[in-house]
């Protein structure tokens, strides 16, 4: 993995990779992915304005929307390699992090249990005010994806400079 791609910054990006990149900005600094596959929408029915990009042996995903020019809108890591303020958050105990959270003054802003027959014991945090969600199963940090800032108005995305 290109050093260049480690930190996870919320508002921002994954190290090199920032929101709003273009596909192509993307594939300069992180190559092809290994799948690529359309999303579900807010109907849940698969969209062709949601394009998510999967890259296998480094657990990270991108997704782009084509509501904003095909720019990058989401992105999802669930390996230990990525950090956050330095911290490998995924593989810690779920009470570990809601600490290094409070210790970095994030706000939590709700936590909800999403298990289903697939993932018995699934639950989200999230920090709307950082654009965070962490997945935990079993209480062990399994997934943590980023949201770029939004304007006020909770619409319009903001980009990083």
């Amino acid at each position: 993995m290109q050093k260049n791609i480690k930190e996870i910054i919320p508002g921002s990006g994954l190290g090199a990779i920032k929101f709003g990149m273009t596909r192509d900005e993307v594939i300069k600094i992180a190559g092809k992915p290994d799948d690529v596959e359309n999303l579900p929408g807010f109907e849940e029915e698969i969209s062709d304005t949601l394009e998510s990009w999967h890259y296998d042996e480094y657990e990270f995903s991108l997704v782009f929307d084509a509501d904003y020019e095909w720019r990058l809108v989401s992105i999802a890591v669930s390996d230990p390699y990525f950090t956050y303020n330095g911290v490998s958050i995924v593989g810690m105990d779920k009470q570990d992090v809601m600490d290094m959270l409070e210790k970095n003054n994030i706000e939590i802003s709700g936590m909800e249990d999403v298990s289903d027959e697939e993932n018995p014991n699934l639950e989200l945090v999230e920090s709307d005010e950082e654009g965070l969600m962490i997945w935990f199963e079993n209480d062990e940090a399994i997934e943590i994806q980023i949201l770029p800032d939004v304007e006020e108005d909770g619409e319009t995305l903001i980009w990083p400079a």
